[in-house]
């Protein structure tokens, strides 16, 4: 039994992050390439994390309850609504205008095939998500403005915790593929594949579970990795700044390796209404880069 459970251990670690996008893929092929799939896809793929998680964690010690597993869906399912309102200001309002900045027919990239739109779309988008969120990491002014604390906020990183974001931060997600795909004039199917893909692997990144697939996680952001970014440690949660292509933090000297104890800003999980409030107050036991720039700042004025 031992012997079954270790081989299936090393198995998910060993492949399972490129068998379960490449599942999510199939699922949104034969499902019909559109909305609708990506919400399957999305459904299926924390289910399949929230197995993972109860047969083999990365950290036993985290174990998500029934109460805060009900708290982080309802957190998630107000993030999807702020999406679908934001999605459908961004489609009215920015898109146009940026539609006038895409590039010629004859440089687009809708001229490829389709695979290899989703594979530019999802390394270029996460391009532009890596300078953004680095930003907000080394700037107290955007971290609080972003709510981007609500995120690290969380203690026990599982796969849901990828949707625990605050309604303001996801005015900084959502503009990197809306972005690249208004000027690159990519089409619609390759926007949805690549919202599959990326819906898919964010899901995986957070998830307690170990998952590094040697030569794959060198371009894929994986669990490991990820999780390495959600650290108590401020130097640790400093890095891996890619969600979804760790190749750029490989490429730009902010990649890091190596265990996690805990994940949050602070000693203290603050109660989720309170992590709402985290843009305009943040515990006094909190170590962000918001909480280090207010400390500099009264030793500065005492000295």
């Amino acid at each position: 039994m031992d012997k079954t459970k270790n081989q299936f251990t090393n198995g998910v670690a060993g492949i399972g992050h490129p068998v379960i996008l490449a599942l999510a893929l199939l699922i949104w092929w034969t499902t019909g390439r559109d909305d609708a799939s990506v919400l399957l896809v999305q459904t299926i793929t924390l289910l399949i994390i929230l197995g993972l998680e109860k047969l083999v964690p990365a950290n036993p010690r985290w174990r998500l309850g029934l109460t805060m597993f009900a708290k982080l869906i309802g957190v998630y399912l107000l993030g999807m609504f702020a999406t679908g309102v934001l999605l459908v200001f961004y489609d009215a309002v920015l898109v146009p205008n940026l539609k006038a900045w895409a590039l010629p027919p004859a440089l687009s990239p809708v001229n490829l095939p389709l695979a290899l739109q989703i594979v530019l779309l999802f390394l270029l988008s996460d391009l532009v998500y890596y300078w953004v969120h680095r930003v907000i990491h080394n700037s107290a002014i955007f971290w609080r403005i972003s709510g981007h604390g609500f995120h690290h906020g969380f203690h026990d990183l599982h796969g849901v915790n990828a949707g625990s974001n605050h309604p303001f931060e996801l005015v900084f997600i959502l503009l990197p593929l809306i972005v690249i795909a208004s000027l690159t004039g990519a089409s619609g199917e390759a926007v949805s594949g690549t919202s599959a893909l990326l819906v898919a692997n964010v899901l995986l990144t957070h998830a307690n579970v170990n998952m590094q697939t040697p030569i794959f996680n060198a371009i894929v952001t994986c669990s490991n990795q990820h999780r390495r970014h959600h650290s108590l440690i401020f130097s640790e949660s400093n890095t891996n700044y890619a969600c979804n292509a760790i190749l750029w933090d490989h490429l730009f000297g902010t990649y890091s390796s190596g265990p996690v104890q805990q994940t949050g800003i602070g000693p203290r999980q603050p109660p989720i209404w309170k992590m709402y409030l985290l843009p305009f107050s943040e515990p006094d036991d909190a170590d962000t880069v918001s909480t280090r720039r207010k400390q500099q700042s009264e030793k500065d004025k005492s000295s």
